[in-house]
């Protein structure tokens, strides 16, 4: 399972690379691409802190404590893939995991993450909010962690 969860980690964070190396590269700042009847929309906002811009004035603080946690994460992954049974948690943990390393290595090499998923809708805040795939690997990865640990033998063969 370790080397699956490991291959999954890959092809996720390489596929959010590609895709925010797309927008970069193609999309300048404001500009938008309808998807999905006008309702999704590709955009290119840079976020230089934490989730909803927490800390973008504080950029050393940012990287800083982003290094310390993708240092914690890479520890418990070994932790967790090595051990036997827990399978749906892994692959929960995989996903997850994907996500983050993309938000990471945007924090670190970057100096900022690349979002590029918007909504559009009548309610402000999700008007305004954007995300990029890394994102939703962050959210779908925890809650199928989340059930793997919840879940009694959620995928006990290793």
């Amino acid at each position: 399972m370790a080397v699956l969860a490991v291959g999954i980690m890959a092809l996720l964070f390489s596929l959010d690379m590609l895709l925010k190396q797309h927008v970069e590269e193609n999309l300048d700042s404001g500009e938008e691409k309808e998807l999905v009847k006008g309702k999704i929309v590709i955009r290119k906002v840079y976020n230089r802190g934490f989730m909803l811009h927490a800390l973008d004035k504080r950029p050393c603080l940012v990287k800083s404590v982003t290094a310390v946690m993708g240092a914690a994460l890479a520890v418990c992954n070994v932790l967790l893939f090595t051990g036997k049974g827990r399978r749906v948690e892994k692959l929960g943990t995989a996903i997850f995991s994907a996500g983050a390393y993309g938000n990471i290595f945007d924090r670190l090499v970057r100096g900022k993450v690349i979002d590029y998923i918007g909504f559009r809708s009548k309610n402000d805040f999700l008007s305004r909010l954007t995300v990029n795939l890394a994102d939703i690997f962050i959210v779908t990865g925890l809650i199928l962690s989340g059930l793997g640990r919840l879940l009694p033998g959620a995928g006990s063969r290793s």
